[in-house]
């Protein structure tokens, strides 16, 4: 599993021109779910990043979590994480799970957050969706469980 973790003072997901869903101060997830990936990967993924001291607290910069605050979650499925990329100049997504298999796992990963926050909401799965945030920082964790 693959996630792309984004600080953000506002992001916003519209879809079919209108909006989906949004969030004010947080953190942007793109997750990924890869052929290999299990129910148990899912929990461990969303406790490393709820966990993960990315955001500013009382010791400054990087001192604080989702954990330690009432921070919104804004969670967004993307398998192009996924993406081989350093052979010719097409990307191949044969590490990626199968949309029915993702589904599965992505919805389990939405469900693990919602256990540890009250503030979660996310995009539409396979959808075509249209992003917007503003990164604060910009601060931006990669992760790969």
């Amino acid at each position: 599993m693959l996630a792309t973790v984004q600080r953000v003072s506002e992001a916003e997901v519209i879809i079919n021109e209108a909006k989906y869903s949004s969030i004010k101060d947080g953190v942007l997830i793109f997750v990924c779910i890869e052929e290999k990936d299990i129910s148990e990967t899912t929990k461990k993924m969303a406790d490393k990043i709820f966990n993960f001291k990315m955001l500013d607290g009382p010791n400054g910069i990087t001192s604080a979590s989702l954990k330690n605050l009432e921070e919104e979650v804004l969670i967004i499925s993307q398998f192009t994480l996924a993406a081989i990329t350093n052979k010719g100049n097409k990307p191949s997504f044969h590490k990626a799970a199968k949309p029915n298999d993702a589904k599965l796992l992505y919805d389990k990963f939405v469900a693990e957050f919602k256990k540890l926050s009250s503030k979660v909401s996310e995009g539409k799965f396979g959808a075509f969706m249209e992003v917007s945030m503003i990164n604060k920082g910009p601060v931006t964790f990669n992760f790969n469980i």
